[in-house]
Formats: C-alpha cells, structure tokens, sequence
C-alpha cells in the first residue's frame, strides 16, 4: 500500500491576489491623504478601561508560556501596552511542539483565551505572538 500524500503550492496564486494595483493603490491613497493616522488620533480620544477578565486571561497565559518556554530553552516577552491598548506575549523558540497532554492543553486555553495567534519568523527564531484585548472602550 502506498503513502497518501496531498500537497498543493498556493504561494503564486496569493501573491497575484495580494498585488492587484487596484487594492495597494486604494491603500496608498489612504495612507496618503492621512487615513490611518486620523482613524488612530480619534481611536485614541475613546476612554479604555482594563477588563478585568482579559488581564486575568493575560496573567495566566504569561505564566504559563513562561513555564513553557523555560522548559525547551526558549524566550518571552509579554507587554501591556497603553498607546496600541492590547497585550501580548511573544514566545521564540527555535521550534514548537505540543506533544504531551499538558503542552496539547496548553494550546488549547491558549485558543481559548486569547483573541488571536500569530506564527512568523523573526531573528532565525519560530515567533507565536498571542494577542489579548485586554482594554475595552468605555462609552
């Protein structure tokens, strides 16, 4: 019986979606007439408050990555940052492996707690950036 393999190349296909003119030119245009940086300064004018479930969910997840990373020989940082209003933590690692029953639950209530995960390169090193809210707007 041979192996089942699916494999399938879709690198060309989203660089030819990414770099459709119509699309960077509407950003550019943005950019250009100060979009972002107006969006940002009236974003910035809302009052935020730290929710308390988020900065619970943050704590957590900082001492348990922490524990992880300890563990294979890796590097964190996590920081609560009040000009972006979020928190995050960043692991590096020279790779990731959830393997047993606590590193597996570990992902888990990392998917669970946090609002989004963000695998890329960075230094020659694996990056997963969990981001949480952790501040909300007060209207």
């Amino acid at each position: 019986m041979e192996n089942e393999v699916y494999e399938k190349d879709y690198g060309e296909e989203f660089r030819e979606r990414s770099d459709k003119s119509e699309g960077k030119d509407f950003l550019d245009t943005l950019m250009e007439v100060g979009f972002f940086q107006k969006y940002q300064e009236e974003m910035n004018k809302i009052p935020k408050r730290v929710v308390p479930k988020e900065k619970v969910d943050y704590e957590y997840l900082l001492g348990e990555c922490d524990a992880y990373v300890r563990q294979f020989g890796g590097r964190i940082r996590g920081e609560v940052d009040y000009q972006k209003w979020q928190a995050t933590i960043d692991l590096y690692m020279e790779h990731f492996e959830f393997c047993d029953r606590e590193a597996l639950t570990l992902l888990k209530e990392i998917a669970e707690r946090a609002e989004n995960v963000t695998f890329s390169m960075k230094d020659g090193l694996i990056r997963m950036s969990v981001f949480i809210g952790y501040f909300d707007e007060v209207y």
